[in-house]
């Protein structure tokens, strides 16, 4: 039954670490090699004692700071004995929570609810407690089991979350004689070159780690499409960005020996960059899913496209996170099953849940589906998720299996480096991300 959007009310005072009792065992784990000691997990307390639950929250121009303590008053509503503090990570200063983590972890004052994180590094150190695979609820979750790492649950993948995608401004691809969307390399480089000699920038983007994921976006597709399991491969020691990215790779630096991006990319952070493209600054602009909900909120004069990044032969590859079960548990909360309730409230209430969709543009993955009335983009965008044949991750995302941590980084710095002119030798740029694979454990 959908419930009643309650009206706002207070949250309480703020929760502060050093206002918990301290459990009498620790649980010692190491991360990255240097000794944490967490808070053992203990069970929530007497009914009739408040619940302060921390919850680190992620924050971007959608998700905004406002929407996450809508959801907390509404959940604190529910739950009179709750008091929620949001803690907020911002994409304007980096691509995940995970650096934002680690630092509260080495101050001994980590979340109870943690958002955009890397499950698999946080379970390896011991610091994510296990999601009770015996709810009922989670019955609702279509490929659950795609959330496990390593038989465990920590995360619920109750969406599906489209990155890899190009939105275009229609009105100024027909103001430079383009009729259709290009789907090969070659076809990509001449709408460029319409799109620029028009006077129209033709691929607008930015610096910080938006550089990373666009050089990541541009070029995977070619190669994950042919290879689903390059990530894997690339453990196994069968492949190799030096030699399996070249082509890629000199297709990318085409583009920018080709003036196809705005002046100053790297100057422009993220924030900026949405909004610019909103503005009719540029002609194409390389994103996630989440851009919908923004566009649907703008107020412009013209419409938006979306269509698959180029490949070498022209075949339509999506990449998406294969599940967003990116939101954990904290191991030594206080309050672990009272948390596991706010998680499912942020993920699948009839209103809140529906509305992280709709807000950041994201696709239910529950059965029935959470709905949300889709604007056009976001309609034209459903109807395209059917028609590409092979589907992975990018970026830092699984192809296969997961790439080590720490290499979204360094694909930050590879397109930097490209975008700024600074590349030379396209193997000697790539060989970057191998050498940084090699010093990875698995």
């Amino acid at each position: 039954m959908a419930r009643k959007m309650p009206a706002l009310v207070g949250i309480g005072r703020p929760t502060r670490w050093s206002d918990r009792s301290l459990p009498t065992l620790l649980l010692c784990a190491s991360l990255l090699g240097a000794g944490v000691c967490f808070a053992a997990p203990v069970m929530d307390s007497a009914a009739d004692e408040t619940k302060e639950i921390a919850w680190q929250v992620w924050v971007t121009p959608n998700l905004t700071l406002e929407f996450w303590q809508e959801v907390a008053d509404a959940f604190v509503a529910d739950h009179p004995d709750v008091t929620v503090e949001l803690i907020e990570a911002n994409a304007a200063v980096t691509p995940s929570a995970d650096d934002f983590i680690k630092t509260r972890i080495a101050a001994g004052d980590v979340p109870d609810l943690m958002s955009n994180i890397n499950i698999k590094d946080f379970a390896d150190a011991g610091i994510l407690w296990a999601l009770p695979d015996d709810d009922p609820d989670l019955q609702r979750i279509r490929n659950l089991d795609t959330a496990r790492y390593q038989g465990t649950l920590y995360g619920l993948p109750t969406s599906m979350q489209p990155q890899g995608l190009l939105f275009y401004n229609k009105a100024l691809f027909a103001e430079a004689g383009l009729t259709d969307t290009p789907k090969t390399w070659d076809q990509f480089l001449a709408a460029c070159g319409a799109l620029r000699d028009a006077g129209i920038t033709p691929i607008i983007t930015g610096g910080q780690w938006v550089a990373g994921f666009v050089f990541s976006m541009l070029t995977s597709a070619d190669v994950f499409q042919n290879n689903t399991e390059w990530y894997a491969d690339r453990w196994d020691g069968k492949v190799d960005f030096e030699t399996g990215f070249a082509e890629a790779g000199e297709y990318f630096q085409q583009l920018v020996d080709g003036e196809c991006f705005n002046k100053g990319a790297l100057s422009v952070g993220y924030a900026d960059l949405e909004q610019q493209f909103l503005a009719g600054n540029g002609a194409i602009y390389p994103m996630g899913s989440w851009f919908t909900a923004a566009e649907g909120n703008a107020d412009k004069d013209f419409e938006v496209g979306v269509f698959y990044p180029p490949t070498s032969g022209g075949a339509q590859h999506l990449m998406q996170g294969l599940n967003y079960g990116s939101i954990g548990i904290h191991d030594g909360s206080e309050h672990p099953e009272t948390t596991y309730e706010l998680l499912k409230f942020v993920l699948m209430d009839d209103v809140y849940g529906a509305r992280l969709l709709e807000v950041d543009g994201l696709f239910s993955a529950l059965d029935p589906p959470l709905t949300y009335p889709m604007t056009p983009l976001q309609l034209e965008l459903q109807d395209l998720l059917a028609e590409a044949p092979t589907t992975s991750g990018l970026y830092g995302l699984i192809v296969g299996e997961p790439p080590p941590a720490g290499i979204m980084a360094v694909y930050d710095r590879v397109g930097q480096s490209f975008l700024a002119g600074q590349v030379t030798d396209v193997g000697s740029a790539l060989s970057e991300l191998d050498e940084f694979w090699a010093d990875a454990e698995r």
